[in-house]
């Protein structure tokens, strides 16, 4: 037999208040805490600005192969490839500093006399490439090339400007280029790899890398990095 009612209805609404309470704190919890899924700082929707893009994977086909599409998807930040030119740093968001905008309107006046100054050209394709301005970085190392078309470190900084303005193929051809006339020059080497990697040609990237770790010296500055993308590439 079971409870009278005057027993048990008192009995279920004490249970009811407690397990009201109880989902109560539960919910403020939720809505309070970063991170939740309630709370202020959940997952963004697709297209906010604060999601990361996912890098493409990489391939393991083999050599001579691309399996990823030109993507223009080359390292963003500092650090992932050589540099070419001097960092000037500096500025505000107006404009470079002064002493770079006077250097800028010397060479473009040295050009403005005589626009086949190859010195002045290959200055200002620095510049630029140093500003992230790599389409106008590499439209100056395309005028140095007519001019010098046998210059090995001006055809690596082309592919490099190339390469981070998302012409990974176009870079690629430059590289080749190079090498075929000088197989072991390290800074093509190093760069090829960097693109390899971009486009997905893991094989032929581990190659590029391990190559250029034999034939550069000890204090190259791009040594340290060779051997990051190697671990990152895995064995």
């Amino acid at each position: 037999m079971g409870l009278p009612a005057r027993i048990a209805l008192p009995i279920l609404a004490v249970f009811a208040v407690v397990f009201l309470g109880i989902l109560g704190w539960f919910l403020r919890i939720g809505f309070s805490t970063t991170g939740s899924a309630f709370g202020p700082g959940s997952v963004s929707e697709q297209g906010d600005a604060r999601i990361q893009a996912t890098p493409a994977p990489i391939a393991t086909d083999p050599p001579g192969t691309f399996t990823v599409p030109q993507t223009g998807s080359g390292p963003i930040t500092s650090g992932s490839n050589a540099l070419p030119g001097a960092g000037v740093g500096g500025g505000t968001p107006a404009g470079p500093p002064g002493p770079v905008m006077q250097e800028l309107s010397q060479l473009r006046a040295r050009l403005a006399r005589n626009p086949n100054d190859l010195a002045a050209l290959v200055q200002l394709a620095n510049m630029e490439y140093d500003a992230q301005k790599f389409d106008k970085a590499a439209e100056f190392y395309a005028r140095a090339l007519a001019l010098d078309p046998a210059n090995p470190d001006v055809r690596t900084d082309y592919a490099t400007a190339l390469h981070r303005g998302g012409r990974d193929l176009d870079a690629l051809k430059q590289l080749d280029l190079v090498l075929r006339q000088r197989p072991e020059f390290h800074a093509a080497l190093f760069n090829r790899g960097v693109v390899l990697r971009a486009i997905g040609r893991r094989t032929d990237a581990i190659a590029d890398f391990k190559k250029y770790l034999t034939v550069a010296g000890s204090d190259d500055p791009r040594v340290a990095e060779a051997r990051a993308a190697l671990e990152q590439l895995g064995p």
